[in-house]
């Protein structure tokens, strides 16, 4: 009995595999589509493959996708378009002893440095491609580094300054970031026994998010120099020395050569100048050197203050390879850029790089040893 009723259930039980799985279709094995994308992946490589060998057979050419890379306006360096086009930014960033050591100036693309009072030098930092996070100390406004800002188009980022220089900024409409007035891309770095002066930084992102905000971030074209490779090591001196007493001990500079690098490195008051948010030496491809007369006189203020005449030409050095040419610089107006000319008067090339441009008074005489010709 009980097996007769096992035998049943086993009959039904084939009858229902059969009207289920006799009814539906299987699909081999050999086309189920896998769990995972590995054959579709596969598929699509083979079809890409034989694309390209199509391309190749009709003589085409794969394209792939690439960053545009042109000359940077400013430094000459290969930099994404969308990057050299930007607008550049002039941050003033002051040089006292006690300020040292400043924040950021081996990120710039080209730094201007000139006497304010009392024998104090000050630097108008370029930005163009590179940001950084920390820029400083920043300092008051001078008239002597507006005319730079002009033929630059750039934004120019300060705090304060002397009623001089603040009457030129508005009177030439230049694009003007000044923390009194704009405080949030600036702020405020207390340090022990730091005077508060000596406090201010600021950021270039956030600079240049203000500078989106007032509507000033439309790619911008500027004039420039011919740019030139560097030469063979082979071709370069073993040594060179540029030194600029600009006033006292603490403000002299001196640039030394390093053939296997073609660039100099900075030292300020006899000992390596550090970039402290990058821990390195400060460095420049080529340092032009212009002999500016300057006049002093009194703000509308009672301020002292010296006036560059740096509209004109007159005489000049550009130092580069571990060479030096002799010639002239020249400005014809605000908005002409300033250019450095040999002596057979064409405009110098320059190397790819940063540049330093040390603006001089005719009682500044530098010394560069060995004194190498540029070829």
């Amino acid at each position: 009995m009980i097996i007769d009723l096992a035998s049943r259930c086993l009959i039904a039980i084939g009858i229902v595999f059969v009207l289920v799985f006799g009814l539906v279709p299987m699909q081999p094995a050999s086309t189920v589509s896998p769990t995972d994308s590995t054959a579709d992946l596969r598929d699509s490589g083979a079809l890409e493959a034989g694309r390209e060998e199509a391309n190749r057979a009709e003589g085409g050419r794969v394209e792939t996708a690439r960053v545009q890379l042109v000359d940077d306006p400013v430094t000459g360096e290969p930099e994404p378009e969308d990057r050299a086009a930007r607008r550049p930014l002039a941050i003033v960033i002051e040089n006292h002893p006690n300020a040292r050591p400043q924040w950021g100036l081996s990120l710039a693309s080209r730094v201007y440095e000139a006497i304010t009072e009392g024998g104090i030098t000050r630097y108008l930092a370029v930005f163009g491609a590179n940001d950084a996070d920390r820029v400083g100390p920043v300092r008051s406004a001078r008239t002597q580094f507006l005319d730079y800002v002009v033929e630059l188009n750039a934004a120019f980022a300060h705090v304060g300054g002397s009623a001089n220089a603040l009457d030129l900024i508005e009177a030439l409409r230049i694009k003007d970031i000044n923390q009194f007035w704009n405080a949030r891309p600036y702020r405020r770095i207390q340090a022990p026994n730091l005077a508060f002066e000596h406090t201010v930084f600021a950021s270039t992102t956030a600079l240049r998010v203000l500078i989106g905000r007032r509507g000033w971030s439309a790619r911008v074209s500027l004039d420039h120099p011919a740019w030139k490779d560097d030469p063979a090591p082979g071709l370069r001196p073993p040594s060179q020395m540029v030194t600029i007493d600009f006033s006292t001990p603490a403000f002299r500079v001196s640039w030394v050569y390093r053939p296997s690098f073609n660039d100099y490195q900075r030292f300020l008051a006899g000992v390596p100048d550090v970039d402290a948010a990058t821990g390195e030496v400060v460095s420049a491809k080529s340092i032009a050197i212009a002999v500016i007369p300057r006049v002093h006189g009194r703000t509308r203020i009672g301020e002292d203050t010296w006036t560059f005449s740096d509209i004109g030409s007159g005489k000049a050095w550009v130092v580069q390879d571990g060479t030096v040419a002799v010639g002239r610089w020249q400005k014809p107006s605000r908005t002409d850029r300033l250019r450095f000319l040999d002596a057979a008067g064409g405009e110098q090339a320059v190397d790819r790089g940063r540049q330093w441009i040390e603006i001089v008074p005719p009682e500044v005489i530098p010394v560069i040893e060995p004194v190498a010709a540029a070829r």
